[in-house]
C-alpha cells in the first residue's frame, strides 16, 4: 500500500504522462505509417518506371549489366528482372539480405498485374517494400521488382520513435520526481507543525513562501498556533490566579474560624469574624457562579426565555441594585434612557447590566461619574454606559472580552481583583442574542462600552 503522498503524487503523474505518450505515439505512428509508406511506395513506383524506360532504350543483350549498372545508381534498391521466357536478372542485395520474390506474385506481375508490399505485413524473405511492374520489350513480356535496400523505412521511423518515447518517458520522471518533492515539502512541514501543535507546543512558525492554498493554509496554521499558545498563557494565569482567589478566602475562613474556637471572645468581635467569614464565603460563590455560567453558556444548552421585557426599566432597577456600591463611592449617575422594549431572556440581560456596571463602578475614582444611555434605533437599541474611571490600556483593550484575562497591573490591584470572566460572560450573552459589544477607552480618562441589542431576538 503507497502510505506517502509523495509517492501518490509521482506514481499518478508518471502514470499520465506515459498513457498519454503511449497514446500519443500510437496515434502519430499509425498516422505517419500511412503517410510514409504511401510517400515510399510512389518513389519506389517512379523509380521502376525510370528503370522501365532505361531498360527499354539499351540492347536486349545488355540487359543484365544495365540492372546492376541501375540498382549501382540507385544505392538502397535491389532490382529484380524476370521474363515470360525464364530470364532472371538479379541486382546485389546491397546492404541488407536478399529479398526473394515468391512465384506466385512473379507470375502474377508477367500477366500484367501490378504489386506492391507496402502497408502489408512483410515476408521473412524479403523483410522490405517492394514494387512489381509488367512491360513489354523487344516482344517479351517482363516483371520488374525494385525493392528498398535496409530496413524498411517505416520500421526505421518505429525504431525513432521507440527510442524518443522512452527519452521523454526517462527526463519526465526525473522531472516529476522533483516536482513532487516541490509540492510535498510544504505538507511535510505543516504535519511537523501540527504534530507540535497536538503536543502541546505552540511555538510553530511555518515559513512558506507560497502564495496558493498551501500558502494560505500555512499562514492560517501559524495564525492558529499564535492564538493557542496566547490562550495557553492566559488559561496558565487563569489558574493561577483562581487559585490565589480561592485560597485567600479560604485561609481567611479557616483562621477566622480558628479564632471564633477562642474563649472569651465579646459578641462584637465575634460577630466581626462572623461577617468576615460570611463575605469571604459570598466571594468564593460568585467566582463558581461564574465558573458554571460561562460552562453553560458556552455548552449551548443555555436555557433561554426570551419575552418582551422593558430595557429602560431594567436598567433603572441594575442602577438601584448597585446603589450601595456608587453611593459608598460618592459618584454621579447619570440617567438617559428612551423607552424601548425588546424581546430577550431577562435573566441573562440582568447579568449583562450587573457585571458592565460593577466593573465601571469599580474602576472609577471616588467623586467620578457613570452615564448610563439608552438609545432606540429602527430595529436595535443601543445602551451605552461610559465612565470616568481609570481607563484601559491600548494594548489590553482587543483581550478584555478574552476569558481569563485581566487587565495591567493598576486595574488589577484596584478594588481588588476578579477573576477575568465577567465581560467574557457579557460577550457570550450579547452573541447569543445576535448583538455586538463595543469598547472604547482612554488611560485615565474613562471607558465607554456601547452594547448592540436587536429588538428582537431570534433565539
Amino acid at each position: 500500500m503507497i502510505r506517502t503522498l509523495y509517492l501518490r503524487i509521482a506514481i499518478v503523474i508518471c502514470v499520465v504522462v506515459w498513457i498519454s505518450l503511449a497514446l500519443s505515439s500510437t496515434i502519430f505512428t499509425h498516422y505517419f505509417r500511412n503517410q510514409l509508406n504511401n510517400r515510399v511506395e510512389e518513389l519506389t513506383e517512379n523509380a521502376a518506371q525510370l528503370v522501365i524506360r532505361f531498360i527499354q532504350e539499351t540492347e536486349p543483350q545488355q540487359l543484365g549489366q544495365t540492372v546492376s549498372i541501375v540498382a549501382r545508381l540507385n544505392r538502397g534498391q535491389q532490382l529484380q528482372l524476370y521474363s515470360e521466357t525464364g530470364e532472371r536478372y538479379i541486382s546485389e542485395p546491397g546492404p541488407g539480405p536478399q529479398c526473394v520474390i515468391a512465384e506466385p506474385i512473379i507470375q502474377s506481375v508477367l500477366a500484367g498485374d501490378t504489386y506492391s508490399s507496402f502497408g502489408e505485413e512483410h515476408d521473412d524473405e524479403c523483410p522490405r517494400g517492394s514494387v512489381g511492374m509488367p512491360f513489354e520489350y523487344n516482344g517479351t513480356r517482363y516483371a520488374l521488382f525494385v525493392s528498398q535496400g535496409g530496413p524498411a523505412p517505416l520500421r526505421r521511423m518505429e525504431w525513432i520513435d521507440f527510442r524518443m518515447t522512452w527519452t521523454i518517458v526517462l527526463i519526465s520522471s526525473l522531472l516529476i520526481a522533483l516536482a513532487a518533492i516541490y509540492l510535498v515539502r510544504p505538507l511535510k512541514k505543516i504535519t511537523e507543525a501540527t504534530r507540535k501543535i497536538a503536543g502541546g507546543d505552540f511555538n510553530v512558525k511555518l515559513h512558506i513562501r507560497q502564495k496558493d492554498e498551501l500558502g494560505v493554509l500555512a499562514e492560517s496554521i501559524t495564525h492558529m498556533a499564535a492564538e493557542l499558545n496566547k490562550m495557553e498563557k492566559m488559561r496558565q494565569e487563569f489558574v493561577s490566579n483562581v487559585s490565589h482567589d480561592i485560597q485567600t478566602p479560604l485561609t481567611s475562613i479557616r483562621g477566622f474560624s480558628k479564632l471564633l474556637q477562642q474563649d472569651g471572645l465579646d459578641p462584637e468581635e465575634r460577630m466581626g469574624y462572623l461577617k468576615l467569614i460570611e463575605s469571604e464565603s459570598e466571594r468564593l460563590s460568585r467566582l463558581s457562579e461564574n465558573l458554571l455560567k460561562l460552562a453553560s453558556l458556552d455548552s449551548e444548552q443555555h436555557p433561554l426565555d426570551p419575552k418582551p421585557i422593558q430595557l429602560d426599566e431594567q436598567l433603572r432597577r441594575s442602577v438601584v441594585a448597585c446603589e450601595p456600591l456608587w453611593s459608598a463611592k460618592k459618584l454621579d449617575i447619570e440617567l438617559e434612557l428612551a423607552p424601548v422594549t425588546v424581546i430577550a431572556d431577562e435573566d441573562s440581560l440582568s447579568q449583562v447590566w450587573a457585571n458592565v456596571l460593577h466593573n465601571s463602578i469599580k474602576f472609577t475614582p471616588e467623586g467620578g461619574r457613570v452615564t448610563i444611555a439608552l438609545e432606540s434605533g429602527e430595529r436595535q437599541a443601543i445602551v451605552t454606559i461610559a465612565d470616568t474611571g481609570i481607563g484601559i490600556s491600548p494594548e489590553d483593550q482587543p483581550n478584555v472580552f478574552r476569558r481569563f484575562y485581566k487587565a495591567d497591573a493598576s486595574r488589577r490591584h484596584s478594588e481588588g481583583s476578579g477573576s477575568g470572566l465577567g465581560l467574557a460572560i457579557v460577550r457570550k450573552i450579547v452573541d447569543l442574542h445576535g448583538g455586538k459589544i463595543e469598547l472604547s477607552s482612554r488611560l485615565n480618562e474613562g471607558t465607554t462600552i456601547r452594547i448592540h441589542l436587536p429588538k428582537k431576538t431570534a433565539i
